[in-house]
């Protein structure tokens, strides 16, 4: 005699009920994202003129557009200029739809995790950059 193990309808290979999340729900990262992106332009045009402390905090809120203006990566300069704006109301809505899409197969933990670690590698490659 051989046992038969039936899987049970509506449930994963773990036993847990499968997520199941529709509609514009699915994009509330992307969103956020986007919402937020007018308050830190707004404080990236304010830190650069409290100094070099403020200019530390630019490059730690914004790491991806101070790295486009480095001259390590030999862009030319109206190129630099362009993209690092353009970066600078991308980022974030960036970071939101990235972590839309790891939200689909992980938790929103792991997505937040996960988009940290991308900025602070951001920033991690602007400091090595950067350091004299």
């Amino acid at each position: 005699m051989s046992a038969q193990i039936r899987k049970q309808p509506g449930r994963s290979r773990a036993g847990k009920k499968a997520k199941t999340t529709s509609g514009w729900m699915r994009w509330w990262p992307l969103l956020l994202g986007a919402a937020v992106t007018p308050a830190a332009v707004k404080i990236a045009e304010i830190l650069p003129l409290t100094g070099a402390g403020g200019l530390a905090q630019l490059r730690l809120l914004y790491p991806f557009a101070m790295l486009l203006r480095q001259h390590a990566l030999d862009l030319p300069e109206a190129s630099r200029e362009s993209l690092s704006q353009v970066m600078l109301y991308a980022q974030f809505p960036l970071y939101g739809l990235y972590a839309s899409i790891v939200m689909r197969w992980r938790s929103w933990g792991a997505a937040l995790v996960q988009t940290a670690a991308i900025h602070l590698a951001g920033f991690g490659l602007l400091w090595l950059l950067t350091k004299k």
